[in-house]
């Protein structure tokens, strides 16, 4: 920041009293002060919790002072303010740009970047941050960077370097204590406090990196001053190093002092399940088995309400068959107690590991029927609850996932009654897992057994039937499940089903009934979707090869629909049919057109630099392109709370401009990350690509291997058939055999 920003500011801050609004704004000779004014209300709007107002500032101050970067700063930190994280990633890499050496930004750009899920870059910018800031002029920034990095390293699976960077922070805090104190913006005890939670961070980097006695020794120089009534002082976080230490020496072996520092901790009474099923697994691993029932319930015996202990005290009588009857009225009381995730995964994990995975079909077979019947009130969310967390961990858990799949699918074979919603939500976690053809079976039988009233429900289970259809790439069944649905009017609102019906009779080159069905959903709409059904058919007219009829079509809903937002998706979709009719130009026009209207338009920022990308040019602005849409995707799915944190079709855009600039192995792992992706999994361009950044690797195996599934997938399209894409690869895998 230069003195002349410096000295306005102070200006502004003095010169404005309480309430009062800034001064107008003015034209002005020197683009440098109207800059400054600017900046100074953007700072008074700030201050009053204007944020919309601050940007506008903020942004005109930047406009008018291309080379300060104060205002820049005040931007990323109102964008991050106001949700526009992009943005403010954005403006943050621009300063950076400027000035390499900007600590600050750089940390700030770090910890954006780390929100955003873009974690290497994120560790990236706290390195740089670490690298420039000045332990001797600020001690207390240098200790904040260096701890935000080992953070962020630890997320990374780093720990040795986290571990570095902690002791960084660590040699900082020693050497600056007296200063700190002398300031008076710390007390001595926050400074301890700091000090010892720093040492137990780096305890756990040093566990993790396998160095166990200099882990014990940062463990012990936490505890210490804990313990010390003169230092830190708090007996509650010294008592939970004998968690740490525990760990520690089990990881060592030392079994016996392990067990000891963990009985300590345990009279704190936690109330998580991880104390005592380490509990029992260390007296297990010392050949004292059977003690393990009769010690846990001991302590619950004097702890009643500790569901914690008593969901592992159930599993551990569950692993014996005379105790087993026991751990399932238990497991039973337990459920009807409490929804808490940590109490419902060690049950369920138990089920499984004890061969059962049955009986959390049936617990959560339960909570629907709870929820299908009668029940209102506290009973009713009760039981939503349940569900939903059944669900999440099942969602997260390969192990338990396949296990509980296992079981629905022997269900199915003895004929088990089942509410739809298990069987929709069975069908939800096969896809989860990418077993695409177990989650048609299962959603199949989801519409077998949904109501006809509420018709909704019925209506649902077939829509969701269809995503899994079309996510297998399998047009004739989406067709026949579409016309099914019809005949049998599960819907006053049929328009979906002959939306799914046009594109995929298009796909299979029915073009007459395709575009029959496309204008049935047109006339079924109502004027919520009078523009979706509308574009459909201009999709519909590009499935079939009719690029041009699609352009029309797009050209006129242009002169019908008039809003900014209807007009950006009419040239988003007039782009792809000009992509499609190979006039390159013209789609790309349309693009830059949306992004002039909106830069965070994720599909354009996706298609602009996909389509630089085919054509070999402007590769570093295609990068950043895709890199913006990634970002923009991925905190759209963090507020929305998608648990796939990302699209596969982004990732391999990406991956495809990283491979024309000659860099193959992150255009590998970015492949790889998208093809293990529900959404990429069945993508034979995701395939296709793989393959080809493979065999430029010189994996000519894997390569093969690659082309195989990429043409397995274009097989079942009619359409990849058609455009050439089946005979492509075919090519490809000649030349390497």
């Amino acid at each position: 920041m230069s003195p002349g920003w410096i000295a306005g500011i102070l200006l502004l801050s003095v010169g404005l009293p309480g309430g009062d609004p800034p001064p107008a704004e003015r034209a002005s000779a020197d683009p440098h002060g109207d800059a400054l004014a600017r900046y100074g209300a953007g700072i008074w709007q700030a201050r009053r919790n204007r944020l919309l107002s601050a940007a506008r500032a903020f942004e005109a101050a930047a406009r008018q002072d291309p080379e300060a970067t104060a205002p820049l700063k005040e931007l990323v930190r109102t964008y991050a303010l106001i949700g526009r994280e992009p943005d403010a990633i954005r403006v943050a890499r621009t300063i950076l740009e400027r000035d390499p050496n900007d600590a600050e930004a750089a940390q700030i750009l770090a910890r954006l970047l780390s929100e955003a899920g873009e974690l290497q870059e994120a560790v990236g910018a706290a390195k740089l941050a670490a690298e420039h800031v000045n332990p001797t002029v600020n001690p207390e920034k240098a200790i904040g960077v260096h701890r935000d990095l080992a953070t962020l390293l630890e997320r990374s699976g780093d720990p040795g370097s986290a571990a570095a960077a902690l002791q960084k922070a660590l040699d900082i805090l020693l050497a600056n204590r007296k200063a700190a104190v002398a300031t008076r913006r710390f007390t001595p005890k926050e400074t301890d406090a700091l000090t010892a939670e720093t040492f137990e961070r780096l305890g756990n980097a040093l566990g993790k990196k396998g160095q166990t006695d200099a882990a014990v020794q940062a463990f012990r120089s936490a505890h210490a001053l804990y313990a010390d009534p003169t230092r830190a002082d708090d007996r509650a976080a010294a008592a939970r190093l004998d968690w740490n230490l525990s760990g520690v020496y089990a990881t060592k072996g030392e079994t016996a002092a392990a067990l000891t520092h963990l009985e300590a901790f345990l009279k704190l009474q936690p109330q998580a399940v991880e104390p005592y099923e380490r509990f029992a697994a260390l007296l297990v691993g010392a050949g004292r088995s059977g003690e393990a029932i009769a010690r846990l319930q001991k302590y619950a015996d004097r702890e009643p309400g500790n569901l914690s202990l008593q969901v592992v005290l159930a599993a551990e009588r569950a692993r014996d068959l005379s105790s087993r009857q026991q751990a399932d009225a238990d497991f039973a009381r337990l459920s009807a107690a409490t929804n808490d995730p940590n109490v419902v995964r060690v049950a369920i994990r138990s089920h499984v590991e004890t061969g059962r995975a049955g009986q959390v079909i049936a617990d959560l077979d339960k909570a629907y029927l709870v929820l299908t019947g009668a029940a209102t009130g506290e009973k009713h969310a009760f039981a939503a609850e349940k569900a939903r967390v059944i669900a999440e961990i099942l969602r997260a858990d390969l192990a338990a996932a396949n296990a509980v799949l296992r079981a629905g699918a022997d269900d199915l074979r003895m004929g088990t009654t089942r509410t739809h919603q298990t069987w929709s939500l069975l069908g939800i976690l096969a896809a989860r897992h990418n077993k695409l053809d177990l989650a048609a079976v299962q959603f199949r039988q989801a519409v077998r057994n949904a109501p006809r009233e509420p018709r909704g429900a019925q209506a649902e289970a077939y829509h969701q039937l269809i995503a899994i259809l079309r996510q297998s790439r399998k047009p004739a069944d989406v067709a026949a499940v579409c016309r099914d649905a019809i005949r049998e009017g599960v819907s006053d609102l049929p328009v979906g089903f002959n939306y799914y019906l046009a594109q995929a009779l298009a796909e299979l080159g029915d073009a007459d009934e395709a575009i029959a069905a496309a204008d049935a959903a047109i006339r079924q709409a109502g004027d919520a979707n009078r523009l979706v059904t509308r574009l459909n058919k201009a999709s519909v007219l590009g499935l079939l090869g009719r690029w041009d009829d699609a352009v029309g079509l797009c050209q006129k809903l242009l002169d019908e629909f008039d809003t900014p937002g209807d007009q950006s998706r009419i040239r988003y979709a007039l782009a792809h049919a000009y992509w499609g009719a190979k006039k390159y130009p013209e789609s790309e026009a349309e693009l830059r057109t949306i992004l002039d209207a909106d830069p965070d338009h994720a599909g354009a920022c996706n298609d602009l630099g996909y389509h630089l990308a085919e054509q070999g040019r402007n590769l570093d602005e295609a990068e950043r392109l895709l890199r913006h849409a990634i970002a923009i995707d991925r905190a759209d799915r963090r507020r929305s709370g998608d648990p796939e944190t990302d699209n596969a079709a982004y990732l391999d855009s990406l991956a495809w401009v990283l491979f024309h600039k000659g860099l193959i192995d992150p255009a590998r792992q970015m492949l790889e990350k998208a093809a293990g992706m529900p959404e990429g999994a069945t993508d034979p361009i995701v395939w296709d690509h793989l393959g080809d950044v493979l065999f430029r690797a010189g994996e000519k195996g894997k390569a093969k291997a690659a082309w195989e599934r990429a043409a397995e997938f274009y097989t079942t399209n009619p359409r990849d058939k058609r455009e050439g894409r089946l005979d492509e690869v075919k090519r490809k895998l000649k030349r390497i055999s």
